[in-house]
């Protein structure tokens, strides 16, 4: 019976020891991969949500023909990147507002916007009573919060009827969109800290009232 030579001993080792680190490397790789989809589809979830509380409280966006400019949409494209913009609007729920909040009944003019909290940086949301002008020095004296760590970043498109297209600001006083497209930027909880993002849609049901009240062809009462 012939036995095997050192020779052949040595690269059966060495093909077992190369079969070993490609196992070991693809299975590292799979390990890697299953973390960094968990993660992703956590700030996902996380993003989701934050984009059902947005998305429920445009769709219950107020609006009547006394005194307009109260119920106006205010936007302000900010200024960085990812980019963080600012919007407001008055809403008859408090989907964006904790239990506590000073301003909880009834209708609420709400800010929305990127802040830095405490060193902490996220979209951030403060709210007022509906009958402050919104250009009013009372603004900025309710301490806003904290809606989420995770999104780093807002931006705000609006569907113009009359051009057939989305533009990128809001000029129309005493009107509100009847359209808004939401992009809202989270930050990953993985090593990278990459940025994904989350874009939705979401139609304002007052905002064809308040275009057609603002050419006169609708009445609304308050």
């Amino acid at each position: 019976m012939k036995g095997f030579t050192l020779l052949e001993v040595l690269l059966a080792l060495g093909v077992l020891l190369v079969l070993a680190t490609l196992a070991l490397g693809g299975f590292q790789a799979l390990v890697d991969t299953t973390i960094f989809a968990d993660e992703a589809l956590e700030s996902l979830h996380q993003g989701e949500m934050v984009m059902n509380r947005l998305e429920s409280s445009l769709r219950s966006a107020a609006y009547f023909q006394r005194n307009p400019t109260l119920y106006a949409f205010v936007h302000e494209k900010g200024a960085g990147e990812p980019p963080q913009d600012m919007a407001s609007w008055v809403t008859s729920t408090q989907s964006l507002l904790p239990p506590n909040y000073p301003t909880l009944q009834g209708l609420n003019r709400v800010f929305v916007s990127i802040e830095d909290l405490d060193g902490v940086t996220g979209l951030a949301v403060s709210a007022y009573p509906h009958l402050i002008d919104p250009e009013s020095d009372e603004i900025g004296e309710v301490e806003p919060w904290l809606l989420s760590s995770r999104v780093k970043g807002l931006e705000i498109r609006y569907y113009d009827i009359t051009e057939n297209d989305w533009v990128d600001e809001w000029e129309r006083d005493n009107q509100l969109p009847a359209s808004v497209e939401l992009k809202l930027y989270v930050q990953s909880s993985s090593e990278d800290r990459r940025l994904l993002e989350l874009v939705r849609r979401v139609d304002i049901p007052v905002g064809k009232v308040s275009r057609d009240v603002r050419r006169g062809r609708r009445e609304a009462t308050e």
